[in-house]
């Protein structure tokens, strides 16, 4: 497995979910967007179902030291999201 730059991922795996393992971040300390941060990592799952992400990266990121989890497409235009708190 090897260290992928973002661009590099987002290029190899257009509008997928992809699972990073060891996360490079600009500035860790802030606190931000993980894709507005993130400089790069090692993929270690990729797919187009989050949920398919979740459960096969489960076991795989059990390697890592940290991992995060990012969606490599743009939001549609009509999509709503929810800001607020849980």
């Amino acid at each position: 497995m090897e260290f992928l730059f973002f661009e590099e991922i987002k290029k190899l795996y257009p509008n997928e979910w992809v699972l990073i393992g060891n996360p490079e971040l600009r500035n860790p300390e802030v606190e931000a967007s993980i894709v507005s941060q993130l400089i790069g990592g090692i993929v270690v799952f990729h797919s187009k179902d989050k949920i398919e992400l979740a459960y096969e990266g489960r076991d795989l990121k059990k390697s890592f030291e940290s991992i995060t989890c990012v969606w490599t497409g743009g939001i549609p235009k009509n999509r709503k999201l929810w800001f607020g708190n849980y």
